[in-house]
């Protein structure tokens, strides 16, 4: 047997593996079930249109009878009366198609509806929006490609074919699915041969070199198998519920103007399987190097997590790095989207593309390959302690009385957890990702002054084309004197502009607080008298208002609303962003770590401790509460610390801003909001702590619970934005309440569509699954301790 087969055969006798195998076939099928539901959307939607079109004919035909025929008036209406009476029946006809299942109907009716509101977009010489027009333009020939093809009824955003589905997971979920099983696949490979964190296949009689490309091959079989194995998943799981398809389905292509036009995944296939191949190269050659300096599995799997992970989401959501992003090898990872031109677009960067790529994960590769290769052998040099035991010692652990008791367990138990550098390392972290934010918000405080300045100038061109525009009148006339007032508005609005831009250089800023509110009071009344009234833009100048309004009524320091920096303002915001998450990660790890301590080989030692099976469990069960909840006030408490010694502003007074049923902005105290959130946070610490406590139970193995609790918990919480259907039972979810922030100023109830999602439903659900969790674990211990006596 060859150590590339032994590898492999380890791994796969492996049965707890199976566990986030079957979270994320389970994520794919929600998914499936999600996408499935389209074609229901689209039959009501086709239903409410016959509706309407029905009520317009009927409206044409009473029209029509006020009007003498050969009429002007009676033509035109009777032109709108066949254009509906035609428009009718091709929905009719679409609506059967969809009943029937009938594809080519289906899509030839498709395309005569688009084409004949292509037609009346493109007539239309005031229609000004070239977005709808390109869309619907991609739609036509999206069409015609499915027809031509002969595909099944497919949706052409939410695929619901095998191949198409393939593609749809591909393009959104693929990165993020493989990098998580591969990393908990391949950080068990790298990291189960150490034993007191020293490689035990170094005693095998064979080369570095050998056995560093045995292990890179065992790896990419077991990368390349996995793509393969979620790959053809998604393609039965379509080809049994609706139809397989095949390899030509429609891709949407970028340029970085935008969406450009269709081509066939076939066509792209070779370029997405090379980029694909270096991105697994890449993400094993990470944990293999990681694996060098962290021997134990959970911490190479955590720390790899978060650097491939947290690659992936700064290359596409940090905006100030977007110029690099063609030189960060996890730019590449969605291979289709770099392919197809829609990372590149997205991104704004013309260099995000396959040949870069290629190179930059070709380089990556060989460097990691390299540093791993010399860094292979490395041991973290530990110093031996002698301990040196008299009769007479009173700190032994057999004649300490404490130790014989509660307190001595818990003395016990909190330093093995105290002690792990890992978990100290875990809250500097954390700590170092809040100020990198905290520097990019206090980077981003001129934002009001670079408004100002842009729209001074944009005033000033607005002047000389009126002025253009009224030379061309002879003086006196309505037209010039029109022209001429709208001269004046604009330099009066640009002489206010400087006077505002002129208090914010001085840093006076009550002048400010009283004069800026007045202009947004001016460009809301501009809006209201506009036809196409903007209301999100309406809604927004009513927030700055309020907000203007509550900072010069209590006497506040101005911040950017969208970029907080004093104390509490800047926790609660990264709080909306990506603390939580942060939170939970770094609350699972610990908890799945404590949990597992006493489970040795699948075996509880627990049972060897002077105390009894109850106190045990209740004890365990409290202390990883009271270190969970430590550890979330401690990281909020040292964002607060720093942010406030950072900026000199602990900011409990600064405006969180509301908006109410109606859609009116008011504006309350950070501290009054923080009263509430917190709360919910550190219910859903204290929910998050059961549950890993029944995880490790019955997993008994620290990272198979950290993965699993991983994949259960940030899945149900994605699962209501992800799953069409789901969010109307999101208030129900306990993880819905991960995200305190958004679900106290009700940003989440209006994201799903659910007015049930609150503080005071989370407390309710949040106590109700505390209880119901804590009787789980009541139930399973006593089984537990019933089977022990039963061995007996």
């Amino acid at each position: 047997m060859n150590y590339v087969t032994l590898l492999l055969k380890k791994n796969a006798k492996r049965f707890l593996n199976i566990l986030p195998v079957i979270l994320v076939l389970s994520f794919i099928s929600l998914l499936y079930y999600g996408n499935s539901n389209s074609l229901k959307f689209e039959t009501n939607h086709v239903k409410e249109n016959i509706a309407i079109t029905k009520d317009l004919v009927e409206d044409y035909q009473i029209i029509l009878k006020r009007f003498k025929p050969d009429t002007e008036i009676y033509n035109d209406y009777l032109l709108f009366l066949k254009d509906g009476e035609e428009r009718l029946e091709l929905l009719e006809t679409r609506l059967t198609a969809i009943t029937k299942k009938d594809a080519q109907t289906y899509y030839s009716v498709s395309e005569k509806l688009e084409k004949r509101d292509y037609d009346d977009m493109s007539k239309n010489l005031t229609y000004e929006d070239p977005d709808s027009l390109a869309y619907s333009k991609l739609s036509l020939e999206y069409y015609r490609y499915m027809q031509d093809h002969d595909f099944a009824i497919d949706d052409r955003w939410s695929g619901i074919q095998g191949f198409s589905f393939m593609a749809f997971i591909i393009d959104n979920y693929m990165p993020i699915m493989l990098a998580i099983l591969l990393i908990f696949f391949l950080s068990n490979l790298y990291c189960a041969s150490n034993i007191d964190r020293m490689d035990i296949h170094k005693l095998l009689p064979m080369s570095r070199g050998k056995r560093q490309l045995s292990r890179l091959l065992s790896s990419l079989i077991i990368g390349i198998a996995t793509l393969l194995g979620l790959s053809l998943f998604c393609i039965l799981l379509g080809g049994i519920f609706h139809a397989f398809g095949n390899f030509e389905i429609p891709i949407l292509t970028y340029t970085l103007e935008g969406a450009s036009s269709l081509v066939s995944f076939a066509s792209l296939l070779l370029p997405f399987l090379v980029l694909t191949i270096l991105s697994i190269l890449l993400i094993i050659n990470i944990i293999a190097f990681f694996s060098t300096f962290l021997k134990r599995n959970i911490v190479c799997l955590l720390f790899s997590l978060a650097v491939i992970l947290g690659g992936m989401w700064v290359t596409t959501n940090i905006v100030p790095l977007a110029k690099i992003t063609h030189i960060l090898p996890t730019t590449y990872f969605d291979a289709l989207e770099v392919i197809s031109g829609e990372m590149m677009f997205t991104l704004g960067n013309a260099n995000v593309n396959f040949i870069n790529g290629v190179i930059v994960l070709t380089i990556s590769n060989l460097v990691l390959m390299a540093a791993y290769y010399f860094f292979c052998d490395f041991s973290w040099k530990k110093k031996e302690k002698v301990m040196v035991v008299s009769n007479e010692s009173k700190e032994t652990y057999h004649n300490d009385k404490a130790t014989k008791g509660i307190w001595g367990y818990i003395k016990f138990t909190s330093k093995r957890v105290l002690c792990r550098k890992s978990n100290i390392v875990m809250i500097l972290l954390t700590v170092v990702v809040a100020v990198v934010f905290l520097l990019m918000n206090m980077g981003n405080q001129s934002k009001l002054e670079e408004t100002i300045k842009g729209q001074i100038i944009n005033n000033e061109k607005y002047i000389q084309e009126v002025q253009k525009e009224q030379s061309e009148h002879k003086k006196g006339s309505a037209e010039y004197i029109n022209y001429g007032n709208l001269i004046k508005d604009s330099k009066n609005d640009n002489e206010d502009y400087k006077k505002v831009l002129s208090s914010i250089e001085k840093e006076d800023w009550e002048t400010v607080y009283t004069l800026y509110p007045k202009i947004l009071e001016k460009q809301i009344t501009d809006l209201k008298h506009n036809e196409s009234e903007n209301i999100d833009g309406i809604q927004f100048f009513q927030q700055q208002i309020a907000y203007f309004e509550y900072l010069q009524e209590h006497d506040l320091a101005y911040e950017n609303i969208d970029f907080p920096i004093y104390g509490l303002s800047f926790t609660t915001s990264l709080t909306k962003i990506i603390l939580p998450i942060i939170l939970t990660i770094c609350c699972i790890y610990l908890l799945a770590q404590f949990f597992t301590l006493d489970y040795v080989k699948g075996l509880d030692i627990s049972v060897l401790y002077p105390l009894q099976s109850k106190k045990t469990f209740l004890t365990k069960l409290m202390l990883g509460i009271v270190f969970t909840v430590v550890m979330y006030s401690v990281l909020l408490l040292s964002i607060l610390l720093i942010t406030t010694l950072f900026t000199g502003n602990a900011g409990l007074q600064q405006p969180f801003m509301l908006q109410n049923s109606e859609g009116v902005w008011q504006a309350v105290s950070m501290i009054s909001m923080f009263k509430k959130w917190f709360f919910l946070g550190v219910l859903f610490t204290i929910n998050l702590s059961i549950f890993v406590y029944i995880l490790s139970f019955l997993i008994r193995e620290d990272m198979f619970v950290l993965i699993t609790a991983l994949l259960v918990i940030l899945g149900f919480v994605y699962l209501p934005k992800l799953v069409r259907g789901i969010a109307q039972y999101a208030h129900l979810f306990p993880t819905t309440y991960m995200d305190s922030v958004n679900v106290a100023d009700g940003f989440l109830a209006q994201q799903y569509g659910n007015t049930s999602i609150s503080i005071s439903t989370g407390i309710s659900v949040l106590l109700v699954s505390i209880v119901v969790q804590f009787i789980i674990c009541i139930i399973l211990n006593n089984a537990y301790k019933l089977r022990k006596i039963r061995k007996r």
